[in-house]
């Protein structure tokens, strides 16, 4: 249904390209969209292809192909979704619009080079009408927008970490969605791609801007809060500290969890005092997986393991993924597809720039 971007694609330009790749790529996608995925990665590994799928976080074997089927199906998949199939040396991003048993889906695609003309591609796949991105849509505790909320009020840096697939570019941004637009204006000066901003404002930012050029534009338009680019280098990270006694921003890095951002930060600005002056506070998640609602299985916990747990005494009933019966085949859930499980949930982890701290 054409590229996310709106870029016009002529296949009949590349009309060998898409005789080879663009029947199987067809083939990877429907796979992955029936078996539940909401990722593909095509990666290259000596003379095949591997495909993997992720189904609820988890990765599961989604076939081999031949390098250069492999190839193929890569390049064909960048041709629809806008991307420039001769250019195998840059990251690249595009998406397209596509519609699965009455669903609409957005797949946007990320390629990474590996060197020797070979790249990585994920492809991340988006049921539009179920997708959510505010804290109040992902089921989020009030106790928890209520802090996003208190953080973000006050000026100074607050940021989503996590490792690489662990959404935290998703986390941020559920953080900038949890602030009342209404109260506080909050600009993005970034480009969020699919994610809908809701209230939030997207910001006319200059291609010669850096970050503290465009937020000093955007405080002389009396903004509250900006969403930013990733603490991925040194630069951004000190024109972010040097302005946010001015304005909110809201940003995510690269770490293993929330505790371990703090002292990264601490080498980059070279003073502690500056980090815990500067932030406000530092969110982490953990997705886990939910059981399936329509075939999980009751049963009774032993009450060594309510009380190691900490779950109130009087719990009598736990639940588990369906085990088959002594002599029995398990029927397989036409919901799940027989996982056990179906969707995840976030575990969020905080740590507040407080006195104490």
């Amino acid at each position: 249904q054409g590229t996310f971007s709106g870029v016009e694609v002529d296949l009949s330009e590349h009309a060998r390209l898409a005789q080879v790749g663009l029947l199987r790529a067809k083939e990877i996608v429907t796979d992955a969209l029936e078996r539940r995925a909401e990722r593909i990665r095509i990666e290259p590994k000596g003379e095949r292809a591997v495909i993997q799928l992720f189904v609820d976080g988890i990765g599961f074997a989604g076939g081999r192909m031949s390098s250069k089927e492999g190839m193929a199906v890569t390049q064909c998949l960048k041709l629809v979704s806008g991307m420039d199939v001769k250019n195998r040396k840059e990251a690249q991003s595009g998406g397209i619009r596509a519609e699965f048993d009455d669903r609409k889906y957005l797949l946007m695609m990320n390629t990474k080079p590996l060197g020797g003309g070979a790249e990585r591609l994920t492809v991340d796949l988006i049921d539009v009408k179920n997708a959510k991105y505010s804290p109040m849509e992902l089921g989020y505790s009030q106790s928890i927008i209520d802090k996003i909320r208190d953080l973000t009020n006050e000026k100074g840096i607050v940021l989503a970490a996590g490792p690489p697939d662990s959404e935290v570019t998703s986390l941020a941004f559920t953080i900038m969605r949890g602030i009342d637009a209404y109260v506080r204006t909050t600009f993005a000066l970034i480009n969020v791609g699919h994610r809908d901003l809701g209230s939030v404002s997207q910001f006319e930012r200059r291609e010669t801007d850096d970050l503290e050029t465009a937020l000093q534009r955007l405080i002389r338009m009396e903004g509250d809060v900006a969403f930013i680019e990733p603490f991925d280098n040194e630069t951004t990270i000190k024109q972010a500290f040097e302005k946010c006694d001015e304005i909110t921003l809201i940003s995510e890095i690269a770490a293993r969890d929330a505790s371990t951002a703090i002292p990264a930060l601490y080498k980059v600005a070279g003073d502690p005092k500056i980090v815990a002056k500067s932030i406000n506070g530092v969110f982490g998640q953990k997705l886990i997986r939910k059981l399936c609602d329509k075939c999980k299985q009751p049963y009774r916990p032993n009450p060594k393991l309510i009380k190691k747990v900490g779950l109130p005494e009087e719990v009598q009933t736990l639940f588990r993924p369906p085990q088959a019966e002594d002599g029995e085949d398990l029927r397989v859930c036409r919901k799940c597809g027989g996982s056990g499980y179906f969707g995840r949930t976030a575990m969020i982890e905080l740590i507040e720039m407080t006195d104490g701290m």
